[in-house]
């Protein structure tokens, strides 16, 4: 399938994977995350995304066992993503995204152990989203996304535990004008403070 792919990031990601061992993760950014993307795109014969991306921490780890991870990151720097697209006449699927994030975290294993999470953050991860579109044969997703601490363990453990301290303002903005779509439109603004996800076990 072809696909069209727009993408704008600014971060920082470190990603791993372990196996019958323990994992510790520390990142520290005071450092200011901007993404920026202006994109007119049109007549396209299949997919359309079109995303602006600012993350300050970023964590992933993936593999079958480990016997512990322990999880710190602490952001107080300011995460910005701005998006402004005009997308027409698109014979597929489009996606326009904003996402600011200033942590996140994500573990997917059958065993981690003991799991400790910290995440800190004092200053405002926000999202801005412009996007008009017309004329599309299939679906529309339309999102603006700010959050300051996110966690996602999929994964058997011994223990977990986590803390997740959010001083800062979340903000998500999303301004949208869509017409003449065959498919599902979604539109979404969505400003969260601290968010934990657990299962597997």
């Amino acid at each position: 399938m072809k696909y069209l792919s727009l993408i704008a990031v600014a971060g920082l990601v470190l990603a791993g994977s372990a196996q019958a061992q323990t994992a510790s993760n520390n990142q520290n950014n005071s450092s200011n995350i901007k993404a920026q993307l202006n994109a007119k795109i049109d007549n396209v014969t299949s997919d359309v995304s079109a995303t602006a991306a600012a993350i300050g921490n970023s964590f992933t780890a993936e593999g079958s066992s480990l016997n512990g991870l322990n999880n710190y990151q602490r952001f107080f720097g300011d995460a910005t993503s701005n998006l402004s697209t005009t997308i027409t006449n698109v014979t597929g699927d489009v996606s326009a995204t904003s996402a600011a994030i200033a942590n996140t975290a994500t573990v997917k294993a059958d065993w981690s152990g003991a799991v400790s999470n910290t995440q800190y953050v004092n200053y405002d991860p926000s999202a801005v989203l412009n996007a008009t579109v017309y004329n599309v044969d299939k679906s529309v997703s339309a999102t603006a996304a700010a959050i300051s601490n996110s966690a996602t363990f999929t994964t058997d453990f011994s223990s977990l535990n986590s803390t997740q301290v959010n001083t800062a303002a979340v903000n998500a903005y999303a301004n949208t004008t869509i017409a003449g779509v065959a498919g599902k439109v979604d539109a979404t603004a969505a400003a969260i403070g601290n968010t934990l996800t657990v299962k597997g076990f």
